[in-house]
C-alpha cells in the first residue's frame, strides 16, 4: 500500500493531507491538517508576503517534513495557488520552504486547479454523461469550469476569491452601495462568458467546492442534506443559500461566530462566498447545489493514483488536452477538417519513427496539441501566422497542459514551416535543453504532415512508413494529383532528415 501526500498552499491557509491508497475505500485518509497562515492578506493588499507568516509556513514545513517521515510517505506533491502566483517574493518563499522541509513547491495556473478539483469531483458524482458546472471558490481565485460528458470543455479562472473580495470591500470605507457595485461588476463578467460557453444551456448539475461552501452546508439553518445519489456529497437549496446571507449581512464577525460556530478566519469571508455561490447559481437557473466535500489536495491525490496506472492515465490525459485544444481551435476559426488531418498524419509519422526519436506517449500528447493549433495564428493574420500561432498557443489555456508544456507545443507549432529552430530565437532559446531538443525532433514531423495536405483538402493518406538501412520510406495514397504536396514535402523531409540522419522517401499513388 502506497502512502501519498499533497501539500495545498493556498490564500486563506496551507493545508496537509496523507492518504493511504489501496483497498476499500480508494484511499484511508491519515492526515488531514489545516495551518491557517492567510498569505493572501498579506499579498493582496501590500503585493508581497510578510516575514511573519513567511516564518510560519516555514515552521508548518518542518513539521510537514517530521510528519512525512513518521508516516513513511513515498510519494509527496505540494502545489501553491493564487496568493503565491501573485506575490513578489514568491521565489524567496519557495525556496524558504524547501529549505526547511526538502520538499519542492509547484505553482500552478487557475486552469491546473480547475482540472485537479474536477478530477476529485468525478469520484464522488459520475459526470461521463452530464453536463455540469463547477464553481471552486478559494482565498485568492474561483475556478469556474464546464464540464461535459466528463471532459472539460471551458475552464477560467478569476481573480477574485473570498479573501480578496473582504479586503476590497474592507477599504471600501463602509460604502455597501460602493461594494455591492464592486460585486455586481465581478458577476456581470462571469455572466457574459458564461452565456458565450454555454450557448444559452443550463448545466444539468451545479457543482459547488472550497471551504466557505462546506463550512455553510455544515449550518443546520442551511437545512443541507445527503444526496441520495452520490454518497457523501450534500446538496442545499439557493433559496436556503440567499436566507443565509440575509442573516449574515445583518451581524458582527463575533455574531457569526457564536450563531453558527466559525472560525474567524471562515466568518469574515463567509459572506462574500455565499454572494459569489448564489449568484453563479442563479446565472444557471440552479435551484439546488451539489456540495460533495473535496477539494484541490483531493485532486492532487488523484492525480498521483492515476499517474501510477501509467498507459491508462495517460490516455485519459490525451483525451483531455485533445477536447480543450479542439474548443479553443472553434473560439479561433480554424478548418478543424485540416488539423484533423494533419494531426492524423504527424502521429502516424511519430509512431512509425519511434526508434528514431525516443519519445513516449507523453511527448505524442504535445506532438497531437500542436498539430491541432498549427494554423490557429491566421486568426490574427496570413503573414507570419506560424509566430502567431506560438503567441495564441502560449498564452492560452488547455486543460491538461501546464504553462511549461503549453509553450514546448507552441515551439512545435511555430516551426511548421519557414525557419527551423535556432539558438537565438527568444522564445525557442530560452526554453530548457530537453525542452529545445523535443522541438528540434518533432516539429519537422509537423512539416511532414502539414505538407501532405497542402490543399486543406485530406487527398492523402499514409499507408505505410519503414525505417530501414538509414531511409524512411513512407507511402502513401491520393484521391487526386499532389502535385503541390509532393513539392512541399522536400522541406519538411529535408530537416527531419537532417535531425535524425536519414534519408526520407515518399511514394505517391493514386487511390483505388
Amino acid at each position: 500500500m502506497a502512502k501519498i501526500a499533497a501539500i495545498d498552499i493556498g490564500s486563506n491557509a496551507i493545508r496537509f493531507y496523507v492518504v493511504e491508497s489501496g483497498g476499500e475505500p480508494q484511499y484511508r485518509v491519515l492526515e488531514n491538517l489545516r495551518e491557517p497562515i492567510r498569505l493572501g492578506g498579506d499579498v493582496f493588499l501590500t503585493g508581497k508576503i510578510r516575514e511573519e507568516n513567511l516564518r510560519r509556513a516555514e515552521a508548518a514545513f518542518r513539521r510537514f517534513r517530521q510528519l512525512l517521515k513518521n508516516h513513511g510517505v513515498q510519494t509527496v506533491r505540494a502545489v501553491a495557488t493564487s496568493a503565491t502566483r501573485e506575490a513578489s517574493n514568491s521565489e524567496l518563499l519557495l525556496s524558504r520552504l524547501e529549505r526547511a522541509s526538502g520538499i519542492r513547491i509547484e505553482i500552478i495556473d487557475g486552469e491546473e486547479e480547475a482540472r485537479l478539483i474536477t478530477l476529485a469531483v468525478g469520484k464522488k458524482i459520475p459526470l461521463g454523461k452530464k453536463s455540469a458546472l463547477l464553481v471552486d471558490l478559494g482565498g485568492g481565485s474561483v475556478e469556474i469550469t464546464f464540464v461535459e460528458n466528463g471532459r472539460i470543455t471551458l475552464a477560467d479562472s478569476h481573480n477574485f476569491g473570498a479573501v480578496r473580495l473582504l479586503d476590497m470591500l474592507s477599504s471600501a470605507e463602509d460604502d455597501v452601495r460602493g461594494a455591492g457595485q464592486l460585486l455586481n461588476e465581478y458577476m456581470e463578467l462571469i455572466s457574459r462568458k458564461l452565456s458565450r460557453w454555454k450557448n444559452g444551456k443550463k448545466a444539468a448539475l451545479f457543482i459547488a467546492t472550497g471551504g466557505n461552501i462546506e463550512a455553510v452546508a455544515g449550518i443546520p439553518d442551511v437545512l443541507a442534506e445527503p444526496h441520495p445519489d452520490y454518497p457523501d456529497t450534500l446538496r442545499l437549496r439557493s433559496e436556503h443559500l440567499r436566507r443565509l446571507m440575509e442573516e449574515l449581512s445583518g451581524m458582527s464577525l463575533k455574531s457569526r461566530m457564536e450563531r453558527f460556530g466559525l472560525r474567524e478566519d471562515r466568518a469574515d469571508v463567509i459572506l462574500p462566498a455565499c454572494f459569489v455561490y448564489h449568484r453563479i447559481a442563479e446565472m444557471n437557473g440552479s435551484e439546488e447545489i451539489l456540495v460533495p466535500r473535496v477539494s484541490l489536495k483531493d485532486g492532487v491525490v488523484q492525480e498521483i493514483l492515476e499517474r501510477e496506472k501509467g498507459a491508462e492515465h495517460l490516455l485519459d490525459l490525451r483525451e483531455q488536452v485533445c477536447v480543450s485544444c479542439r474548443s479553443l481551435a472553434a473560439r479561433y476559426r480554424m478548418d478543424l477538417k485540416h488539423s484533423e488531418k494533419v494531426s492524423e498524419l504527424a502521429l502516424q509519422l511519430y509512431d512509425a519513427t519511434e526508434s528514431l526519436h525516443g519519445y513516449g506517449k507523453q511527448e505524442r500528447i504535445y506532438l497531437e496539441a500542436a498539430a491541432l493549433l498549427h494554423d490557429i495564428g491566421y486568426f490574427i493574420g496570413m503573414q507570419k501566422h506560424h509566430k502567431h500561432s506560438h503567441y495564441i498557443i502560449a498564452n492560452s489555456e488547455i486543460v491538461g497542459l501546464s504553462p511549461s508544456e503549453r509553450l514546448v507545443v507552441a515551439g512545435i507549432a511555430r516551426y511548421h514551416r519557414r525557419s527551423v529552430p535556432v539558438s537565438n530565437h527568444p522564445e525557442f532559446g530560452a526554453l530548457p535543453k530537453r525542452e529545445r531538443d523535443m522541438v528540434r525532433a518533432l516539429s519537422p514531423m509537423l512539416r511532414i504532415a502539414e505538407a501532405l495536405d497542402k490543399e486543406y483538402v485530406g487527398a492523402i493518406r499514409i499507408l505505410d512508413c519503414r525505417l530501414g538501412n538509414g531511409s524512411l520510406l513512407v507511402r502513401a495514397a491520393s484521391r487526386k494529383p499532389c502535385a503541390l504536396e509532393a513539392l512541399g514535402i522536400k522541406e519538411g523531409a529535408a530537416v527531419f532528415g537532417e535531425h535524425f540522419g536519414v534519408d526520407v522517401k515518399l511514394s505517391i499513388e493514386p487511390e483505388g
